[in-house]
């Protein structure tokens, strides 16, 4: 049955899923990604209109492959490389189209995707994109991985497993020293996304685990996150790396990450790793306090504070607006955060914690939950 737009978008706002842009202004964000508050930072700033102004351009004119490659994209794929213990990186313009075009390149008719249920969506595009074979399995759950390994693996000629090493909804993380494991029992590339690792649980989650990656392992991440910037990255040995260049379709024809965002990103990640131990113990004490915040107001929410990522778990979709709303109301902004994001009637308020956090926006944090509950 025909159905015009107009209905269409009257049936999403029925069932609590419309979305629209705001400018949100003269409020206190803290729903963003920025956990290191580097996107204020003010070396970084400097040191963005410092370079722009001995360059005398913003734009990378053209793709990586024509024109738009520079030098300081050469240097930014270095510092990455370094970060990850990889022999070689490639940056693309955001984290979205690395992962469709990781996905995309990596993955033929011959070829299979183990992918956890709770990866993100652009994992998933990029998948379907690639037209390989594709199981989902549950949740960190290494058993029913195995079990698809073990009745699926034989009839395909490469196989990746794939994971979120920080789940960006439910803040937790990939259980990495198992997945190496069943990696090498089934002879599996391990691609992980490390969006909302980077920076924030040390340089990402081999690190944190106090590992080095193998030559089986691909990392993805951004630069939009912790590292305050914009784009993403694919670090991985050279001869992968190299595939990804000639495979790659939103690599090949999207014109190159800007300068300004290749500065931001460079000088980011100076700071990054000569303050990383600092970064990631005052990140975890801001987690924490906010976590011991939230559980006083009786708020259902997860209980480690290692990840910056704080889903306060509300349920129905309704529920949930109306909360963000209320908080609104208290110059609070925290999205709410709904399907197909988050499964039906699993809404969430997506808090996060920030270094970029002053005591004044702590205390408006604490009175605007306190309103909640009179």
């Amino acid at each position: 049955m025909f159905m015009n737009f107009e209905e269409e978008l009257e049936h999403i706002k029925n069932q609590k899923l419309y979305r629209k842009r705001e400018a949100i202004e003269n409020k206190r964000i803290f729903c963003s990604n920025d956990y290191l508050g580097m996107s204020k930072n003010k070396e970084v700033i400097d040191y963005v209109v410092e370079k722009l102004r001995e360059v005398n351009t913003i734009g990378a004119t053209a793709s990586s492959l024509v024109n738009g490659y520079t030098k300081y994209h050469k240097e930014l794929e270095l510092l990455l490389s370094k970060l990850k213990s990889k022999e070689d990186c490639l940056v693309f313009p955001s984290g979205y189209s690395t992962n469709i075009g990781l996905f995309q390149a990596l993955g033929n008719e011959e070829d299979v995707f183990y992918s956890d249920e709770l990866n993100h969506a652009s994992i998933i595009d990029g998948i379907r994109l690639s037209k390989a074979s594709k199981y989902i399995y549950q949740h960190n759950n290494i058993n029913h991985l195995f079990e698809l390994l073990k009745s699926t693996r034989q009839k395909h000629r490469r196989a990746y497993i794939v994971s979120d090493s920080v789940f960006s909804m439910e803040g937790d993380l990939a259980r990495l020293k198992e997945l190496i494991d069943i990696s090498k029992e089934f002879e599996a590339y391990i691609v992980v996304d490390e969006a909302h690792a980077t920076g924030t649980i040390g340089k990402g989650i081999y690190d944190y685990f106090g590992l080095l990656p193998e030559e089986n392992v691909i990392i993805m991440g951004t630069l939009s996150k912790a590292i305050g910037s914009q784009g993403g990255f694919v670090c991985a040995k050279r001869s992968i790396v190299e595939y990804i260049v000639n495979k790659a379709r939103s690599y090949i024809f999207s014109t190159a990450l800007g300068l300004p965002m290749v500065f931001a990103s460079i000088k980011a990640l100076e700071l990054i790793e000569k303050n990383l131990n600092k970064y990631k113990e005052e990140l975890q004490q801001r987690t924490k306090f906010i976590l011991d915040m939230i559980k006083e107001f009786n708020f259902h929410t997860k209980e480690d504070f290692i990840t910056p990522i704080i889903p306060i778990k509300i349920g129905e979709e309704d529920e949930a607006l109306k909360l963000r709303n209320k908080l609104l109301e208290n110059d609070v902004f925290i999205q709410a955060i709904r399907y197909p994001t988050v499964p039906r009637n699993k809404a969430i308020l997506r808090l996060t914690a920030s270094l970029s956090y002053s005591s004044e926006d702590l205390e408006i944090l604490y009175e605007a939950f306190k309103s909640l509950k009179n």
